[in-house]
């Protein structure tokens, strides 16, 4: 493993230069005690937030290397496939039966996990509409050996590969409603995406917020890449999942030590209403662009490592049968 050891980070002064005056954590809602939709403010297009410049100054950072430039090229070939119109016939099932073919569908097409969750408003960003109040989350995970690189190219390249296969199985599923005759539009994670994705992530049972802001699931671990597909079908809804992981990170460090720009904080914040473990955002962007997207909190994290979760879920149930 060639991880970078951590040290003081000092921003590249001409990233800093692009930095506007309002603070990306007051755009995300710290401190904020009432719910409210979320504002634009990544991976969105550059004109509708603040910090647009320093995602092209991102773009321009990214190497000129030949397992880069062939993730991203097969990534803009998904991007280009075009779904299929909506069948005029309606074929008819029930939400227990359209939940399990669902499933079905979104395996076979190289997801690791699908869930489905009820839309909520505040998970749709303020800018954009969402037209169905359905949500079908897609999970991949990350090749462990190929994240544990991070934050250097194999781990940038795993991450680019993961979301162009959460785009093919968000097209795939989507294609497949369209055929039994209801609407859907696909959503790949990383990318003007109209809405959160961690959320019903949650909502829907892929497993339990971590300190590092990412999904921490009893399979997988802190490896999953998310993408979605909104939907009129009626489906069943799935329910939460928690296994002990809010407990674990109240006394884990690893991602909090791990993280350079010291991003990490100790105890849960107040964000829109909800106090969740929330990463800095003014502090975490700029190591983030200078090293190809880092995710060096999920390389670190014991839930990472295969077959450690169900180790670990094993311990914390002991752990609470003695209390």
């Amino acid at each position: 493993m060639s991880r970078k050891l951590k040290a003081k980070f000092i921003p590249n002064p001409e990233q800093m230069a692009l930095m506007p005056d309002i603070s990306g954590n007051v755009i995300n809602g710290l401190g904020e005690e009432k719910a409210r939709r979320p504002s634009p403010i990544y991976w969105q297009t550059p004109e509708l937030t603040p910090f647009g410049p320093l995602m092209e100054w991102f773009y321009s950072q990214i190497p000129d290397d030949e397992r880069m430039n062939a993730a991203q090229r097969d990534r803009a070939k998904t991007l280009a496939v075009k779904i299929s119109p909506v069948a005029q016939k309606k074929i008819n099932k029930s939400p227990e039966e359209w939940a399990r073919l669902v499933k079905e569908v979104g395996l076979k097409n190289g997801a690791n996990i699908i869930g489905i969750a009820r839309m909520r408003p505040e998970w749709v960003i303020e800018t954009y509409d969402v037209p169905h109040k359905t949500v079908i989350m897609v999970a991949v995970a990350m090749d462990f050996e190929e994240l544990r690189t991070a934050p250097e190219i194999p781990a940038a390249v795993e991450v680019i590969r993961q979301y162009d296969r959460g785009h093919r199985v968000s097209k795939a599923l989507a294609t497949w409603i369209h055929q039994q005759g209801w609407a859907a539009l696909p959503y790949g994670g990383s990318g003007n995406v109209p809405m959160l994705l961690i959320p019903p992530a949650l909502e829907c049972g892929f497993g339990e917020l971590g300190k590092h802001g990412s999904v921490i699931n009893r399979d997988y671990g802190s490896t999953l890449r998310l993408a979605c597909v909104v939907t009129d079908m009626p489906i069943k809804i799935d329910r939460p999942d928690a296994f002990g992981v809010d407990d674990f990170c109240l006394n884990c460090r690893a991602c909090e030590n791990g993280c350079p720009p010291n991003a990490l904080a100790p105890v849960k914040q107040l964000v829109r209403g909800a106090r969740k473990w929330y990463v800095d955002f003014d502090k975490c962007l700029p190591f983030f662009n200078e090293n190809m997207g880092c995710a060096i909190c999920l390389a670190v994290c014991p839930w990472s490592h295969p077959g450690v979760p169900q180790n670990l879920i094993r311990k914390l149930a002991k752990k609470s049968s003695v209390k």
